[in-house]
């Protein structure tokens, strides 16, 4: 960004009134790109911004829409493919096939299972779920 479009966002848009002249500016609330310092000014500059305002807008939503979660070194659940949280207490990892499996869905597996009166199965391999740790 340049100085110029610093400058541009610390002062009113259409009457350039500074913002360190005790003013306090609202930004524009579809782009958050321009500032103004009163609703009067806002729709006297409104013919001079509403094409910038929109494609700007656009682009915020699209960001918005299409950012991707963070991802974390243990990967994702294999289940519902959500990244897996870094607290390890948070996931489930299986003896049957090594698989760590949030806890969310987890819960919902044994939920199902206890709801259903199903044999406990793991929720990945569908291997019956081992009993003891020297089966483990």
């Amino acid at each position: 960004m340049s100085e110029d479009n610093e400058a541009d966002t610390s002062c009113c848009a259409s009457c350039r009134i500074a913002k360190v002249d005790g003013i306090k500016l609202k930004e524009c609330a579809d782009c958050k790109s321009v500032k103004y310092c009163s609703d009067e000014c806002q729709k006297n500059h409104k013919s001079q911004h509403e094409e910038d305002c929109k494609k700007r807008a656009v682009e915020l939503r699209d960001e918005l829409l299409f950012k991707q979660p963070e991802s974390t070194h243990i990967g994702d659940c294999p289940i519902c493919c959500l990244p897996l949280s870094l607290d390890l207490d948070k996931g489930t990892m299986t003896s049957c096939c090594s698989k760590v499996i949030c806890d969310g869905c987890d819960h919902a597996n044994q939920k199902r299972e206890e709801e259903k009166m199903l044999e406990i199965k793991c929720l990945f391999c569908r291997k019956p779920t081992v009993e003891t740790y020297e089966e483990c």
